[in-house]
Order: C-alpha cells, then sequence, then structure tokens
C-alpha cells in the first residue's frame, strides 16, 4: 500500500513538472499606439497551450480595458511555446470616453503565428489574427469584422 502510494505521488508530481512549461509576454508595439497588452501562456497538454491576457488602451479620449484568452495548437513541434501555431479566441473590451459614453465589445475569433524561444528564456512570437467583434453602447452597434497583426516579447521558464 505504501508502495503504491508513493508510485502514484511520483507519478502526479513527474505529471504536474512536465507541464510546467509556461511565459509571459508583452506586446512592446502596442505601447507606441497607447495600447498595453501583457499576457501569461502555459502549457495545457503536449503541444497546446492556453494564453490569458489584459489589455488596456488609452488613445486620444478613449480609455479601457479588455480581457482574453486564446487556445493554441503548436504544429511545429511536440512541445509547447515553439514553432508555428494557430487557434481560437475570444475577449471582451470595455471603452469610454470624456464626454461619458462607454461601450462594450466581445470577440472571437482566430490567430496564427510563429513563436521562438532562445537562449532557452527568451521569446518572440509573432502573429496575425481575424475575429468578430459585437458590442453596443447608447449610441451605436457594432458587428464587424476586425484583423490584427503583432509581436510579443516575452520570458519562457
Amino acid at each position: 500500500m505504501k508502495k503504491t502510494c508513493l508510485l502514484l505521488i511520483a507519478i502526479f508530481t513527474f505529471s504536474f513538472i512536465s507541464a510546467q512549461e509556461q511565459a509571459v509576454k508583452a506586446n512592446p508595439i502596442g505601447l507606441a499606439f497607447g495600447v498595453a497588452n501583457a499576457g501569461y501562456e502555459f502549457t495545457i497538454k503536449d503541444a497546446q497551450t492556453l494564453t490569458v491576457s489584459g489589455l488596456y488602451y488609452n488613445v486620444s479620449d478613449i480609455s479601457g480595458f479588455g480581457i482574453g484568452a486564446e487556445y493554441r495548437f503548436y504544429f511545429s513541434s511536440k512541445e509547447a511555446l515553439r514553432g508555428w501555431h494557430a487557434g481560437p479566441t475570444a475577449g471582451y473590451f470595455s471603452l469610454s470616453d470624456d464626454f461619458d459614453n462607454s461601450a462594450g465589445f466581445f470577440n472571437v475569433g482566430g490567430e496564427i503565428g510563429h513563436q521562438w524561444i532562445l537562449k532557452e528564456h527568451f521569446l518572440i512570437d509573432t502573429f496575425a489574427s481575424v475575429a468578430f467583434l459585437a458590442g453596443s453602447s447608447d449610441n451605436f452597434n457594432v458587428n464587424s469584422a476586425a484583423i490584427g497583426i503583432g509581436v510579443s516579447l516575452g520570458y519562457a521558464w
């Protein structure tokens, strides 16, 4: 019984350790346009990750925040966080301006890209996305498609 318990603990511990590949990253290009975007990506299983992210927007008289999630499938290797990837994305944005107008938007879409890890820890992620955006305020409704490209830099461990 004692050996069985120790074996189960060892299996659980080693499976948990092997799933510890993770990264934090931010998009430095967005900062030039008043958008701060950072995320945390962690391994779910071989060659699959989940990213949760936050966004702060402050351009002209409009400011707001956003949250998002992305599930990635890595195609060019059996390990997560490296190589070509694609997957679905979803998020929510809340914006307001200096004139007491506010709006909320949901988005659902997909992303494709390539991620490198250099010198074991330095991360570069390039990506392109397309999404459907839906939302409204007191003054207007939005149902539109949106495209995006970006580069994120980060640290993986």
